[in-house]
Order: structure tokens, then sequence, then C-alpha cells
């Protein structure tokens, strides 16, 4: 639930930030990103893992892509028709900051990797419901997820409606996500009872079809539900064609190119044919339409598998989230603390400067006698004999009074909002609208209720 990552993706973004693939960096080797992760992290097939990567990289897979490909990295038509990763280059996309910018801010547990040479984290801090932004699926031992996409922004819209009203119903939740919406766009025509069913249990089907629209008496499909092949259907009409199955088609052409990745164009024979009942008849009978199933089958906080429905998903992530929000605000906190600590034991050394050099110059062992004379700790005493020359500035007393009394204020403020709920909760609701704004998008996916 807390990232919505298996452990290949969760070790491609790590080993991809690792070796400072951001989004805004040079892309490197595919090829190296792979030998990385097999050789750091997961023992396992190079080929399958690429595969994973790959996958993070097709924006007709992912909703939100997570890896930034260059070169060849499949076509909706044969997602499985990817260069050879010694061919293609990638980085991170600006979208996977969500799950790794607070990573080193005491938020994560880290393990040991396989050989115990390195750690890596048990889960990546996400910010967002990755999981239901960008779905997955997949098989385990007895057991089957499908998690369809949503949009970043519903998902966002319904997660500050649980932190303000912690009883929503499902159906006010709903208010907000109107339902999956898949990357490749197309319509979804289940009933509104379908979802609500499928939202309440956590598993059902959905009906999802292409989006065509009618251009100079021509039929024009231009999105296909997920993980259809435009290929594919053609085929399928071709061969209904070759067995006089339409008599009312007259031609069929593919215009689809760099601009337009899904053109598909049916001719009918003359123009009073009833488009509406030939499209019926294609959904009926080809992949223009097709059911896609939903099993929220996922591992919750407590490490065990179970199936979600909408409200518990998004209550248990926002536990997580809360408690990693809690995390980093504490390590904060620490790091503050201590810097002020040590700023504390400059401030002395700097109003008795003198007897400070004079100790360091005529002690045998200036440390203990440091700490005796000004009452200083060992991490104290260890900074001020670290200090160098030139911080022995006139500047340096205002500047180090000017970091304490911020450092002061942004211990307080810390410690407030680690005491008080409301505050906790506003911060995050914060965070999330932030995320929202920056990296939210239009819904891709109608939802019509059709016969």
């Amino acid at each position: 639930v807390g990232d919505g990552l298996k452990p290949v993706h969760r070790r491609i973004i790590y080993a991809m930030s690792d070796l400072g693939l951001s989004a805004v960096s040079k892309p490197k080797k595919a090829a190296r990103t792979v030998g990385d992760v097999i050789g750091k992290f997961h023992p396992h097939g190079d080929v399958a893992c690429y595969e994973a990567m790959v996958h993070m990289a097709q924006p007709f897979s992912f909703r939100y892509p997570i890896v930034d490909g260059q070169g060849n990295w499949g076509s909706q038509d044969d997602p499985k028709s990817f260069a050879a990763m010694r061919y293609t280059e990638a980085k991170l996309t600006r979208y996977s900051q969500v799950l790794l910018e607070e990573l080193e801010q005491g938020t994560v547990d880290w393990q040991q990797n396989f050989d115990g040479t390195l750690r890596e984290p048990r889960l990546l801090p996400a910010q967002l419901p990755n999981l239901l932004l960008n779905g997955t699926s997949g098989i385990a031992v007895g057991m089957s997820t499908d998690v369809p996409p949503h949009n970043l922004r519903e998902i966002a819209a319904a997660l500050i409606r649980l932190l303000d009203d912690p009883d929503a119903t499902l159906g006010e939740l709903m208010k907000h996500i109107k339902g999956p919406d898949f990357p490749t766009g197309g319509e979804i025509v289940s009933g509104r009872a379908d979802l609500v069913q499928i939202y309440k249990t956590g598993g059902g089907t959905l009906r999802l079809r292409a989006r065509y629209e009618i251009e100079d008496g021509e039929i024009v499909i231009t999105e296909l539900p997920f993980q259809t092949s435009g290929a594919k259907v053609l085929e399928q009409i071709a061969g209904q064609m070759t067995a006089k199955k339409l008599p009312m088609m007259e031609d069929l052409r593919d215009e689809s190119d760099h601009e337009n990745p899904t053109r598909l164009v049916l001719a009918p024979k003359s123009g009073k044919i009833d488009t509406d009942a030939l499209m019926n008849h294609l959904f009926a009978t080809t992949d223009l339409e097709r059911t896609v199933r939903v099993n929220i089958n996922v591992i919750g906080l407590d490490g065990r598998p179970g199936v979600y429905g909408l409200k518990p998903l998004l209550e248990e992530w926002l536990t997580f989230r809360t408690a990693t929000v809690k995390r980093r605000l504490q390590h904060r906190l620490e790091r503050v603390t201590q810097r002020l600590h040590i700023l504390d034991g400059l401030l002395i050394a700097y109003l008795n400067i003198d007897a400070v050099i004079k100790i360091i110059r005529t002690e045998d062992e200036p440390k203990p006698a440091l700490m005796k004379r000004f009452k200083l700790s060992d991490a104290q005493a260890e900074a001020i004999l670290e200090l160098k020359l030139r911080h022995l500035a006139k500047l340096e007393e205002m500047q180090i009074r000017g970091e304490q009394k911020a450092l002061a204020a942004e211990k307080a403020d810390l410690e407030q909002t680690l005491k008080s709920r409301p505050k906790l909760t506003k911060l995050i609701k914060t965070e999330i609208a932030e995320l929202a704004e920056k990296h939210g998008d239009k819904r891709r996916t109608g939802i019509v209720e059709r016969e």
C-alpha cells in the first residue's frame, strides 16, 4: 500500500537515483542501470529486470511514467517491441521525485541487500498513493492482483476530503474519484452501480471502450482501450471483411503516426449506413471493447495481503503518510537540536577566544581541558577544535546568533506540529495539494453510461 511498487520496481528506482539519474541530469544507458540493479539489489535475470524498467517508461502502460526513456521503448501496438538495453538510455521522470524526495530524511527503514554489503530501502516514502495512480497487476503464490490506474488530481482531492472529514462515505469520496483513469484514454461504459460495487468490495470487472469520431463520413478511432493493440483490432476487422461478415464496410486504413499514436480509419460503403449500429457490432465482436478485471489485493502496512475497498485503502495509505511525515519532522528536529547544541559551544569559544587559543597552544590534551574549563560536551569541544582560522572573523559571532535564532524558531515550530494533530493534518493536506498542482493533469478516460 505504501509506495505501490513491487520489489523489482523499487530497486530500479532506487538504483537509478543512486546513479544520479534525476530528471534534470543526462540519461545513461539502460544496461548500466540494469547491471546496477541485478548486481547490487536484485539477483535475478537481466531480461526480466529490463522489461520491468521498460514498463515504467511506457506512457501507454503507466499513467504517470517513472522512467524517462530515450530510444525505442516499445509501442502501443506491440509493447514488447522495445530495443535491447545496450541501445536505449534512461533517466527518472519528474514524477519519480514523489517517491524519492524524502528518502534520506529518516523516513524509511533500511535493510541489507542480498549479500549484506549495501543497504536498500524497504519501502519508498511515497508522497502520493502511487498504488492507485499507476495501478499494478501481477500474480504471486496463489493470489493475483489488478489495480487500475487513477487520476492524480482526483485522488488528491479525495485524500484531502478524507483528512477534513474521516467519516466521509464512499459516495462522498466518489464525488472526487469518478473512476479509473487509463493512460490510453477510451471510455468506461460500466454503470455507476458497477463502479460503486468495485470500490466497495475491491473487486469486479469494468467495460472499456474505444473512442471514435466521424470525419467526412468515415469512422476514425482515436483512443483504444487499455492494453489493446491497434494492429490486432485491424486484423480482427479485416478477418470479418474477408469472411463477408461486414458487407457495409468498404475500406480499412491505419493512419497512426508520431503525432497521432492511434488513428484507425474505417470507411463505410455509403453515407446512408448507420454508423452506431456498425460500431456496436464491432464493439461486440472485436477488441474495441474489452473487460478489465479489478482486484485490489495488496500488502497492507501490517505486511499481510488483503483485498481493500476504496475508502479502507485511502485510510491505510494516510496512516502510512502520517507516520512518514512524523518521522521526517522528528529526524529534522533531532538535526536542529544537535546543531543548536554545537552553536552554543561555538558561541562560548568566540566569547573567550583568547583563552581557547591559549589552551589549544599550551595543553598536551586540549580537548579535556576545554571541556573542563568551559563545561562543554565532547561534540562541542570537537567542533571548536575543528574550526578553521578564517572563521575567527568579527562577523562570525553575528552569523552564529542569526543561525541560532532561525533554528530555535524552526525547532519550536517542529515541536508544535509533532504535538498537535490538527497542525500535522494541515501540513499533510498542504503537501498533497501542492503535489497535485505540480504533477496533476486532466482526466483521459471518459465515464459514459451506455446500454
